[in-house]
């Protein structure tokens, strides 16, 4: 079956505002539960889910939730920034599947896929890409290693962004790009005033022509990143609603 319209995965606890924002925009949104990991992160879209490339190439790769454990790091497997010209995750842990997968996609966009370590294994909860070379982080370790390749990192203060069972959460897991009529907006699950850098993050993708939707209805929180699947394909194995 094909998907007609882009499909976005965000856990079902993201604010209600935000989910009627996508739902008014004609996105279909999907929510998964994966209870062999903790249940802080279940709902976390991108402990089972890889979004490969950005924007407009988007698409999703669906994880084995049978590989997974409860702990890192047996649930990091799927956790990993794919622009399209990078691959970023501790690679020590990155399921081989899903690395194939980016290098077949790589391949088919004709990018060579550049491979990135970085020691934080929830690469995609503390990295928010914004382009291909262009991403946020308050990990000052993944932005020092970024710091080494044709990369523009912007590094923030870190905590100021809920995550429950947690003492705070982290910017990639609030946030999604999602193409939108000839547009590319940065959607955030919750006000981004409240985080004392929000005017450079602002600034950061103004300077990129990449706008900003958030809700000031609902706190800034880490859902576990929102993942768009744009290009209609076969799906791989739904995910459960």
């Amino acid at each position: 079956m094909l998907q007609n319209t882009p499909t976005v995965y965000l856990s079902r606890l993201a604010s209600p505002s935000l989910q009627r924002f996508l739902q008014g925009n004609g996105f279909q949104l999907k929510s998964l539960d994966v209870p062999v990991v903790y249940p802080e992160i279940s709902t976390h879209a991108d402990i089972l889910l890889c979004q490969l490339g950005l924007w407009e190439k988007a698409q999703i790769f669906h994880g084995d939730p049978e590989k997974l454990t409860r702990n890192y790091p047996g649930n990091i497997r799927y956790n990993a920034v794919c622009t399209g010209k990078y691959f970023i995750h501790n690679l020590q842990y990155t399921d081989p599947d899903l690395l194939a997968a980016a290098e077949a996609k790589a391949a088919a966009d004709s990018t060579i896929l550049t491979k990135i370590h970085v020691k934080q294994g929830y690469t995609r909860c503390s990295l928010l890409p914004v382009d291909d070379r262009s991403f946020i982080t308050s990990d000052a370790g993944i932005a020092k290693t970024l710091a080494d390749h044709d990369t523009d990192v912007l590094l923030i203060h870190p905590g100021h962004i809920h995550l429950p069972g947690f003492d705070y959460g982290f910017i990639g897991g609030t946030s999604g790009g999602l193409p939108l009529s000839g547009r590319r907006l940065l959607v955030v699950n919750g006000n981004i005033e409240t985080h004392p850098d929000h005017k450079k993050i602002a600034t950061f993708l103004e300077d990129r022509d990449i706008d900003l939707y958030y809700s000031k209805d609902s706190p800034l929180m880490d859902i576990g990143s929102i993942l768009v699947d744009a290009a209609p394909k076969p799906l791989q194995q739904p995910a459960q609603d």
